[in-house]
């Protein structure tokens, strides 16, 4: 057997995940045919036939996929991998995820790979954020349905299991990883983090499992940095950027550097700065709100973000906004960004050049024009006479309002609309005296004091895998061995009773492989008990 898929190739992989008409849909093959492999995926693309300069969904272009299937085609080993099963969350709550689970016959490796965020997943997202309505009270319900949907697969007859993913794909295979213990490697491709509630109630899981995480990030990508991470951490340069411009930074594809002989490579790069500066502005802000307000900003966020990638308008983010159940986050979001701003001009204009690159300038303007506001001439007047409730304004002041919107935004506000303002922005200005800003936004890191003790317990769990396996060799050997002699013809008698002593031999061989396998296993489980203890008093 043949080392693991590189990682270069289990990105390969990730990439196909993207495939939409009239590429071949992954989530859309049959599998129900004999062993349907990459190469038979790829043999009904006709690339000739692609557009080389229409973007084919994800910023990836015709050129895009002509590279990605080259740089497959030219690799025999990831053609002959098997497509085993497929999936599209339609479970409850279920916001249409794809994934998919391939097998190396060269290798008996497992990949189990999960799609980027779909239409309906970003909201999914922003929840993941805090505490949520789960069992646990920290887990999504699309990462539940990721990890019961890997759960369902028979991965028994492999020898190791990766499971992989980019962006949302990858969170949800670093989620995977944390809860269930099968897991060899985890591959995670610019994946987001965790809560913090997350990294207190899995504290545990994550210390035993960490070690097998390895994410690779995109230097100036902006989904990885949300949350707490978890794993090792590996930063490469970005390539290929099109008319999507930063927004490419996320691509799947933006890892590669294609060379004009097919070849390609994937370059070791640093973090951007201005990356380091957005992760801990986020961090800074969620750590402020209490638990509930915490679950409803991000809900609120969520909706502000899938609108927004879905092309909203300024008009349709501010009714947004001003929506009686979102105000009052909304407020609080965006007076904290305004303070942010005031304390930490610097950074707050870096995590604001991102916006704009994120082609979010609508939510730009409304934080502009609720900044006008505040400064207006004739808000702190109105403040005292109405004492921050603005039921009955007249017209005239209604009219200056409205003339100050439509200058800056070129929004057209009803007079109720535009009460709504005024009381929100009322409410940003009362936040804002009760808001207090803090250093600490780095993500949590969860090393345990015995970091080194994983990687050992890893090795020896590896090691019960590999005498799992070589009985498995022994029991086939015995069995054929008996079959031979009870097949004998009574000319070759002789050799039955030496073909019985190897047999014997064999059985005490395969005997002291499981007497083995007992003992590494009480060590991983005396080991687990003494780390929870520990980590239970700390």
């Amino acid at each position: 057997m043949s080392e693991q898929l590189s990682e270069e190739q289990v990105l390969l992989l990730n990439n196909l995940m993207y495939m939409n008409p009239p590429l071949t849909k992954i989530a859309d093959c049959d599998t129900s045919k004999e062993q349907l492999t990459v190469g038979d995926i790829l043999e009904n693309i006709d690339i000739d036939a692609l557009d080389m300069k229409k973007d084919y969904g994800s910023y990836m272009t015709g050129q895009d996929w002509k590279n990605i299937i080259t740089a497959i085609e030219s690799d025999k080993q990831l053609l002959n991998v098997e497509l085993v099963s497929t999936n599209i969350d339609r479970a409850e709550n279920g916001g249409g995820g794809e994934s998919a689970l391939f097998a190396d016959p060269s290798t008996g490796e497992a990949i189990v790979a999960f799609r980027g965020t779909s239409g309906k997943e970003w909201k999914d997202n922003f929840i993941g954020g805090g505490k949520t309505d789960a069992a646990d009270g920290v887990s999504t319900p699309q990462q539940i349905n990721a990890l019961k949907w890997y759960e369902s697969l028979d991965l028994s007859d492999y020898d190791t299991v990766t499971v992989t993913g980019h962006s949302k794909g990858g969170m949800k295979a670093k989620y995977i990883t944390v809860r269930d213990d099968s897991v060899d490697r985890c591959l995670s491709f610019d994946g987001q983090g965790f809560s913090d509630e997350f990294m207190h109630v899995y504290r545990d899981q994550i210390v035993a499992n960490q070690v097998k995480i390895q994410n690779c990030n995109v230097e100036s990508d902006y989904v990885n940095l949300l949350l707490n991470d978890i794993g090792k951490t590996t930063f490469y340069e970005g390539y290929d950027y099109g008319e999507g411009g930063f927004l490419e930074n996320h691509c799947p594809n933006t890892f590669f550097n294609f060379k004009s002989d097919g070849s390609f490579e994937m370059k070791e790069g640093n973090r951007n700065p201005d990356m380091v500066v957005l992760d801990e502005f986020l961090n800074n802000y969620l750590r402020t709100l209490s638990s509930e307000d915490k679950q409803n900003t991000l809900g609120l966020i969520g909706d502000l973000v899938e609108a927004g990638f879905a092309g909203a308008s300024t008009q349709e983010l501010m009714d947004m906004l001003l929506e009686d159940d979102n105000t009052d986050y909304a407020a609080n979001l965006l007076a904290y960004i305004i303070k942010y701003e005031q304390e930490n001009p610097e950074l707050m204009d870096a995590a604001k050049n991102i916006f704009k690159q994120m082609q979010m300038d609508s939510f730009l303007d409304i934080l502009d024009t609720v900044d006008n506001v505040l400064n207006w001439k004739y808000f702190d007047v109105l403040l005292g006479i109405t004492g921050g409730i603005v039921g009955n304004l007249s017209d005239g002041i209604l009219q200056k309002l409205s003339d100050l919107l439509e200058d800056n935004i070129g929004l057209k506000l009803s007079n109720e609309d535009l009460k709504k303002l005024l009381g929100m922005v009322s409410k940003v200005s009362h936040d804002m005296d009760h808001i207090e800003i803090k250093d600490n936004g780095k993500d949590i890191s969860v090393l345990n004091k015995g970091s080194y003790f994983v990687i050992y317990i890893n090795r020896i769990k590896a090691v019960v895998q590999d005498l799992a396996k070589y009985r498995k060799e022994i029991y086939q050997c015995r069995s054929r061995l008996e079959s031979v002699r009870n097949n004998l013809d009574r000319g070759l008698g002789t050799l039955k009773i030496p073909i019985m002593l190897i047999e014997n031999e064999l059985e005490r061989e395969e005997k002291s492989c499981k007497d083995m396998q007992m003992i590494l296993d009480d060590i991983i489980k005396y080991y687990m008990q003494t780390e929870k203890r520990i980590y239970c008093q700390n």
